[in-house]
């Protein structure tokens, strides 16, 4: 039985090898998997990582150049800091980058001599109904230049932050203060961990921290300021706020890197109410991709109640997801402040809020167009159908913009949440704008076909 099961191993890795030929190949490989699955009765050999691959990409109906591509593979732990290189049809390459999949990632988990995740890589041209078949292998590890690292990203932490540098300057920023409740001064300042952004070009900082106008609105941040719970669910806590002994605590970065590509970030935060009660554990993570055009940051977030089951509300002005830009916006130049939405670029002072306006909702899209330092720039921030709830809008002229939903927090289900930022300076096009939020609700679709170790293909 093993000797039928290894030639028919044998035969299947051949057909995979060649499997572009057409689908009677794919239809043979599926009858030898049920053969060895069940008539065999056996266990099938281990499947080993591969160190190259073949990507065959269909863009769809969007233009993907200069945006993020990213194709699922599978690789052996120890070489998962390797860069990997990506050949183009005209004899070029660009630098790709493995990513292991998120700290809450619903992906199917890898075999046990691997880890799952996506090479990233990005392409100067793809556009809008093309396909294109590319190369990429993992490339050896070279010696560390300083000159290469002081021009890539990078991370540095002191005085409770955590900074993302490009080139050297800053690019994010986690603010992650040490709760201090002897004064109601330093309360006020320490009560929210947040990050803010940064023009990297310029080393303008572009959200606001604590102070100023809504002392409460931090860079991009998340809270609610209705969440019920209690053995009657009639105690109610504010974290957007923070109001009485009500806060969100850092307790530890449980991932940081930086690569060619990306970055990313990922930490756990503690949510207390206003009665000092533990109420909730959040994991927020920020995925960092700086581009030719701008900075593009995946925000996702899973909070689980520790304190039995509560009623998450608010309204959108005071609870969600949120970007705040700068004090300067609110102080001097909040009239020259627009938003973009789906198929509309609002003149300045034409602001829509739920439930005033009680159709603004479940948008797939908007975007800030705001000054600071005399120099506009644009925010764009993208929904997604993955968030639960009905998304209740916000927009106002000091370019604080974001939405909400309520939400029954139960010990069986957390909350999860994911949205897509776009940071550039000028102004970013409607046309624009509709493309990157197309580009993350529809991905471009990779076909990934891995290696196979010719000593198995020309085995007997």
């Amino acid at each position: 039985m093993s000797r039928l099961r290894d030639r028919l191993w044998s035969l299947l890795l051949k057909l995979q090898a060649n499997r572009l030929k057409g689908q009677f190949c794919m239809s043979r490989c599926a009858v030898i998997w049920i053969v060895l699955a069940i008539v065999c009765g056996m266990p099938f050999p281990e499947v080993h990582s591969a160190d190259s691959w073949t990507f065959l990409i269909s863009a769809g109906d969007v233009d993907r150049s200069h945006l993020p591509l990213k194709a699922v593979v599978e690789i052996d732990p120890l070489h998962a800091s390797r860069r990997v290189k990506v050949s183009l049809p005209d004899g070029s390459s660009v630098t790709g980058q493995f990513i292991s999949d998120p700290q809450f990632s619903h992906a199917v988990p890898a075999s046990k001599s691997t880890v799952r995740g996506t090479i990233l890589f990005i392409l100067p041209k793809l556009i809008s109904c093309e396909s294109i078949e590319l190369k990429a292998q993992l490339v050896p590890d070279e010696p560390t230049v300083p000159a290469a690292v002081e021009k890539g990203l990078r991370w540095t932490s002191d005085n409770g932050s955590a900074k993302l540098l490009l080139g050297g300057k800053m690019l994010v920023e986690y603010v992650m203060p040490l709760y201090d409740a002897s004064t109601e001064e330093t309360r006020v300042q320490t009560y929210k961990p947040f990050h803010h952004v940064y023009d990297s070009r310029s080393g303008i900082r572009l959200t606001k921290g604590d102070g100023g106008q809504y002392t409460h609105h931090r860079g991009i941040f998340f809270g609610y300021n209705k969440i019920g719970h209690g053995t009657d669910g009639k105690m109610v806590s504010d974290t957007w706020h923070c109001k009485d002994k009500a806060r969100q605590e850092h307790r530890e970065v449980l991932e940081q890197i930086a690569g060619p590509i990306e970055a990313r970030q990922c930490v756990r935060i503690e949510w207390t109410g206003g009665d000092a009660s533990l109420l909730a554990s959040e994991t927020r993570e920020l995925d960092i991709v700086p581009l030719s055009a701008g900075t593009m940051i995946d925000f996702s977030s899973r909070l689980v109640t520790l304190a039995g089951p509560m009623r998450l509300e608010g309204d959108p002005q005071h609870a969600g997801v949120h970007f705040r830009a700068a004090q300067e916006v609110a102080e001097t130049t909040k009239t020259q402040t627009y938003y973009l939405r789906p198929g509309v670029k609002a003149e300045p002072g034409e602001f829509r809020n739920w439930p005033e306006d009680k159709t603004f909702i479940n948008a797939a899209w908007h975007a800030a167009i705001f000054v600071v330092g005399g120099q506009r720039y644009s925010v764009l921030r993208i929904n997604t159908q993955r968030n639960p709830g009905e998304a209740r809008m916000s927009e106002r002229d000091y370019a604080r913009f974001g939405s909400y939903f309520e939400f029954e927090l139960l010990p069986e289900k957390p909350l999860e949440v994911f949205y897509r930022w776009w940071i550039q300076p000028g102004e970013l096009s409607l046309e624009e704008a509709t493309r990157i939020a197309a580009d993350w609700a529809t991905p471009a679709k990779i076909v990934v076909t891995p290696s196979v170790d010719a000593s198995i293909l020309n085995s007997n």
